[in-house]
């Protein structure tokens, strides 16, 4: 008994050994080749897009200003046109420099952006690649196909666009950079900023041992550069004769066109490397239209081919395009920035300033404020006599129409509305006039036309190229001007004949040109009940030529100190008449 017992110890043993053996070797060959754990992959976070480094350090930096690049200004017709190329450094929700540096902060996106994610291994073999959109930052890509510990190369690229992924990228390897035959081949429909936008990040990163998605997150860079095209709506700043004085701009009442063109820049294929996110080849296009040019501005992107030296970056506004009141641009207005660089990845800013506002003879030559046959003045398009109705002397070298203080010889005519001869001037006297006329004019007396369309009648006062003004053109000249006076005023009230030295005028200076303005002066008026001399220098109203209608009153443009609208009084009142353009 005893000895079987032994034996069956001896075997127990052995085999336990055995086994202990077995183990051990197992242990040995998973330690020289470990068994690969696969991952769920990799979440990407677009975390916006940013421009290359700008040539304006922090300090110099505000929301206010930009870099000035390169400034023109053409005479076309009537117009003085301005294109002022800047670099843009506003940055719309973070318009700050990074810290320390003058490379300006990521600006998140403001819509949905479509993007493309390339994987690679770390010696630039390629893996696969995925679709992401920056509106689902925790979508898994490449699950199952990246091990844990290792460290890989991510290839991301983006056009802009909310809808449409960027064109895939080839297969191939990129352990070769500058290699044409790998290249990522982008060809533009359009140069607008959705659709033509390339932005690029490259990514390494080591994937975790977490069971989760590894999560990357990058900025992208922009890599052509960006030129955001307006119309710069802005009053004139600065004192007039100044180095500081920057004339304003009207917005066109006509869609703005024009043909862009960035010679040795503009490619409409261009060819990737991937490895670099550089352009390494390309077919040139050709000049691309552009519509609707506004106050808003409307990005496109140019230097597709991320030319880094200098480019013609050209602009031609088409004839017929621009339309401010009457004025009308009658042939193509170029713009050639020929000594300007568009850097590859740096945002611009091409503002266009329309301005048409200046002093004009009978035949609307410009002239200046004092020559002997500048008896209009242009705002906004519209051409207004510098004189009252009535001034004997129109000539601005002897009798200037805008004296300070005003003077009497500048007060002009009174009338009746709707009366072609007027009832008293300047030098009538304050007392009645015999013979005052009670009975009101006609409607339709000044204005055969309609209110929108105003067509000058027989009884008009004006002269043969002119007519009186309509309640939409003064109220025009008042939107696009300051209003400021001079002389002595009393309160507008009572039935006093007023002041009797003449000094008090409204006047309306342009807001786009500051120095372009009109007087009027505070001429009162004549009573509607015998024609008496009423509060002069406390009011500048003048007749305008639409009747109320179905009642004895008629529309006024009225003018005071600091303020200005329009309203209605009887027809038979005399008031003195400012006559525009007849167009």
């Amino acid at each position: 008994m005893k000895r079987t017992m032994f034996k069956f110890t001896r075997t127990t043993i052995s085999f336990a050994m055995v086994l202990l053996l077995i183990a051990s070797s197992c242990s040995k060959d998973s330690e020289s080749t470990p068994v690969e754990n696969k991952t769920d992959g990799i979440t990407f976070k677009a975390l916006g897009a940013e421009f290359a480094p700008s040539s304006v350090t922090k300090a110099q930096n505000n929301r206010t200003s930009s870099p000035i690049i390169a400034v023109e200004e053409i005479q076309s017709g009537p117009f003085t046109i301005t294109a002022e190329l800047s670099e843009d450094l506003s940055a719309t929700s973070q318009p700050s420099l990074k810290a320390g540096t003058n490379v300006k902060a990521a600006v998140p996106f403001a819509t949905e952006v479509k993007y493309r994610v390339v994987a690679y291994q770390l010696d630039g073999t390629y893996i696969d690649q995925a679709i992401g959109s920056s509106a689902q930052p925790d979508a898994v890509m490449f699950a199952g196909q990246l091990t844990a510990g290792q460290t890989y190369k991510f290839v991301i690229y983006s056009l802009g666009s909310a809808t449409d992924a960027p064109p895939a990228a080839p297969t191939s390897n990129i352990n070769a950079a500058g290699d044409l035959s790998k290249a990522l081949t982008l060809t533009f429909d359009s140069f607008e900023e959705q659709g033509a936008d390339f932005m690029y990040a490259l990514v390494e990163k080591e994937i975790e041992a977490t069971g989760q998605p590894t999560a990357l997150a990058a900025t992208l860079q922009h890599k052509f550069s960006k030129v955001s095209i307006q119309l710069h709506t802005a009053d004139a700043t600065g004192t007039f004769g100044t180095s500081n004085y920057v004339r304003g701009g009207y917005l066109s009442e006509t869609p703005v066109n024009a043909e862009v063109s960035n010679a040795g820049g503009l490619n409409k294929n261009s060819s990737i490397d991937l490895s670099t996110g550089a352009v390494i080849g390309g077919e040139a296009a050709t000049p691309f239209r552009v519509s609707g040019i506004n106050a808003t501005a409307k990005s496109y992107i140019l230097n597709t081919a991320a030319t880094t030296g200098t480019t013609s970056f050209a602009v031609a506004i088409d004839a017929g395009s621009i339309k401010i009141g009457h004025d009308v641009n009658t042939r193509v207005t170029p713009f050639e920035f020929t000594a300007s660089t568009l850097e590859p990845g740096k945002a611009y800013t091409l503002r266009i300033r329309l301005n048409s506002d200046r002093y004009v003879n009978a035949a609307n030559e410009t002239r200046s404020a004092t020559a002997a046959d500048a008896r209009y003045a242009v705002i906004g398009g519209y051409r207004w006599d510098r004189y009252n109705l009535g001034v004997t002397n129109v000539n601005p070298a002897t009798n200037n129409p805008d004296a300070v203080p005003s003077v009497q010889a500048l007060y002009g005519n009174y009338y009746q509305w709707g009366r072609q001869v007027p009832v008293a001037n300047a030098y009538s006297g304050d007392g009645a006039i015999a013979g005052w006329n009670t009975t009101p004019a006609a409607d339709g007396s000044w204005n055969s036309g309609t209110a929108a369309a105003p067509v000058k009648a027989a009884l008009d006062p004006c002269g043969l190229n002119d007519r009186l003004p309509s309640q939409a053109e003064y109220t025009a000249l008042g939107s696009n001007t300051r209003h400021t006076s001079i002389g002595n005023w009393i309160p507008f009230s009572g039935t006093s004949a007023g002041l009797s030295d003449f000094t008090a005028a409204h006047i309306m200076t342009s807001k786009k040109s500051s120095d372009v303005q009109l007087s009027f002066p505070a001429a009162g008026h004549r009573s509607s009940v015998n024609g008496v001399q009423v509060v002069r220098q406390s009011s500048a109203i003048y007749w305008l030529n639409t009747e109320v209608g179905g009642n004895d009153r008629a529309l006024q443009g009225r003018g005071f100190q600091s303020s200005w609208d329009t309203s209605n009084y009887f027809k038979i009142a005399g008031y003195p008449v400012r006559c525009i353009q007849n167009k």
